[in-house]
């Protein structure tokens, strides 16, 4: 059987046999050597490719973790920027957040304060219309009053309308009084008390008028001008003072005791020279000053 070597192994056999340094044995011993070295050579070559080719994959991956780690590196870079911003934001809220609260506080106080003031607000205006309530019914009376002397002053002057044609007696209200003016030289005599004719005749009339309201007071009121008492009338007077207040008892008196009108509601006042109506520096002036005011006020009840 013809043996076959590789051709590389038949280069060296041709070789050995020319030489004649080896027998066929021993040639096919180092053919056999010679293959497997080669076999050897060529396993470590593809290990060697097979260990290049993994340290090219390990080269990529360090390449790729490491272009992971500069990612990651900028990512935490950029995260520790983003937490000292949160930080710095945060510092600001909690400033603000005392702020707010300081804020608060005075804000509460100052509705406190309100609230006061709003209590105290409510406590005048309850007081106020309290007030205004008690001034209603004030003002309500008032016009009372004051309807009811109009209508006094109306019947007055209608009952004795030829005595005030004839301007012996002058009727006017003030206010919630009214009030009947008679000149004292209708009554009564220059620097007497005593009265005249004429001038019981008309206080005949006013009494009658007087009976028709008997709810209401009434005050007679005598007047009289500056001119001091003097002569023969100073030793009966002492002033005008008492001159004026006889004359106002006297009619007073007349009234009650001739004219009927109701003692208990009816009083005297002597005024003298110290509420003049007119100039006493004219005799115009001294003749109106000397006057008897009879007065009616709104009724008690």
């Amino acid at each position: 059987m013809q043996k076959r070597f590789p051709s590389g192994g038949l280069a060296l056999a041709c070789l050995l046999l020319i030489s004649g340094c080896v027998g066929v044995d021993e040639f096919e011993r180092k053919v056999s050597e010679s293959t497997g070295l080669r076999k050897e050579l060529e396993s470590a070559q593809a290990r060697i490719n097979a260990q290049k080719k993994t340290i090219e994959d390990l080269r990529k991956k360090g390449q790729s973790r490491r272009l992971e780690g500069e990612e990651l590196s900028q990512s935490l870079s950029m995260s520790r920027r983003h937490g000292q911003q949160l930080e710095a934001s945060t510092a600001d809220l909690r400033a603000q957040t005392a702020a707010q609260s300081e804020e608060n506080k005075e804000l509460q106080a100052k509705a406190a304060r309100l609230e006061t003031a709003l209590d105290q607000s409510r406590q005048k205006s309850d007081e106020m219309e309290k007030s205004i309530v008690g001034l209603r019914k004030r003002v309500a009376k008032f016009e009372d009053k004051l309807r009811l002397q109009i209508q006094l002053e109306r019947d007055l002057v209608a009952q004795l309308s030829s005595e005030v044609g004839n301007n012996l007696v002058k009727v006017q209200r003030t206010g919630d009084q009214v009030m009947l003016s008679l000149e004292s030289s209708t009554l009564f005599s220059s620097g007497s008390a005593t009265l005249r004719a004429r001038g019981k005749s008309l206080l005949k009339k006013i009494a009658g008028n007087l009976r028709r309201h008997t709810n209401r007071e009434v005050q007679v009121q005598g007047h009289t001008d500056n001119v001091p008492i003097s002569g023969r009338l100073a030793d009966r007077w002492e002033s005008n003072w008492e001159l004026s207040a006889a004359r106002a008892t006297r009619v007073a008196r007349y009234l009650v005791e001739v004219g009927n009108v109701d003692p208990r509601r009816i009083s005297a006042a002597g005024l003298g020279e110290f509420r003049p109506i007119a100039d006493n520096k004219t005799k115009d002036g001294k003749r109106k000053n000397r006057r008897i005011n009879i007065v009616l006020f709104f009724p008690s009840s």
